[in-house]
């Protein structure tokens, strides 16, 4: 059974917004990836039950 995600998008002043839910690994990755395209900001996948991230692009690493 596949888990749901939330998807969203950490801006660079702390403050995030919701971009939609996957279902999926595969899907959450994939999402990820198209977002990636559009905007440099953090962006993560997250199952809100066990707050476990499933993919994660555009990190940062607080090394400026």
């Amino acid at each position: 059974m596949d888990l749901e995600y939330d998807v969203f998008e950490r801006f660079p002043d702390g403050s995030v917004e919701w971009r939609g839910f996957v279902v999926g690994v595969d899907a959450a990755q994939a999402r990820l990836q198209v977002l990636a395209k559009q905007s440099k900001n953090e962006l993560f996948a997250i199952h809100t039950p066990t707050q476990k991230i499933a993919a994660r692009v555009n990190e940062k690493t607080g090394n400026n």
